[in-house]
């Protein structure tokens, strides 16, 4: 199967989940759902950059040219060969587990666009997330005022991992209260993350080395200790290039 086409395969998987999250700040609640049309491929993938591909140039219609990807009208050879390849080639390699990334615990922020004045993303939340060697990023937004019961509707409007910019720096970060995955097809809802039954199970503990243990199940500390490693992993990987190229 074709390497572009496969990634849009997996992603076609995502289409019938959302996640709903319940997160707050100052004491003051918030909750929102995210969803993913197939629309969403064409940002997320960083298809937007290749402007040298004519056929991504020509259909206009988003949704068209991931059933162009899925049906393998559109290969992976067609984008490979674009001088802006390297800007989305780790883009690609993470957006197939898209999934997986989003059922771990991550770190929510208030997206500040005034403290990020050198890009030009537009979102309310960020995510954040530390995974083997990177730090990912996932810039969330309403989807065109989109509500469900009283509840935004959000897009994962952009998703790549750190280059230099550490978008999370200086933006407020929330707590996270609760996080359920709901398969809109089976109707399955897992609860994924709950900060209340965390805290009542470190209550009940017997033990402060019980309780530590289960405090450690708190999103945050998990989120933070992932990044750690993530970072400290990537400067090892940049310590070693640098090694390399004295020799």
């Amino acid at each position: 199967m074709d390497k572009l086409q496969k990634i849009a395969m997996t992603y076609q998987n995502i289409l019938q989940i959302q996640y709903y999250f319940e997160i707050a700040k100052k004491q003051v609640d918030h909750q929102f759902i995210i969803s993913f049309e197939k629309g969403d491929f064409f940002h997320l993938a960083g298809l937007h950059k290749l402007k040298d591909v004519t056929v991504l140039q020509v259909k206009k219609n988003k949704e068209s040219i991931f059933n162009s990807i899925v049906n393998g009208e559109i290969s992976f050879s067609q984008i490979e060969n674009s001088f802006f390849y390297n800007d989305i080639e780790n883009r690609l390699s993470y957006l197939g587990k898209l999934q997986s990334l989003l059922d771990n615990n991550q770190i929510v922020f208030q997206y500040l666009e005034s403290k990020n004045k050198a890009s030009c993303i537009k979102a309310e939340y960020l995510m954040e997330e530390g995974y083997e060697k990177d730090i990912l990023f996932m810039f969330l937004s309403q989807r065109n005022n989109y509500m469900s019961q009283g509840i935004p509707i959000m897009c994962c409007r952009s998703f790549f991992p750190m280059d230099q910019l550490d978008y999370s720096k200086n933006q407020p970060a929330y707590t996270l209260l609760k996080k359920i995955k709901i398969d809109n097809i089976t109707g399955e809802k897992t609860v994924q993350y709950d900060r209340s039954r965390i805290m009542e199970q470190a209550k009940a503990a017997r033990t402060e080395p019980e309780r530590k243990s289960i405090m450690m199940q708190l999103n945050e500390k998990k989120a933070q200790l992932a990044i750690k490693d993530a970072l400290a992993e990537k400067k090892h990987i940049q310590k070693g290039k640098q090694n390399h190229e004295r020799f």
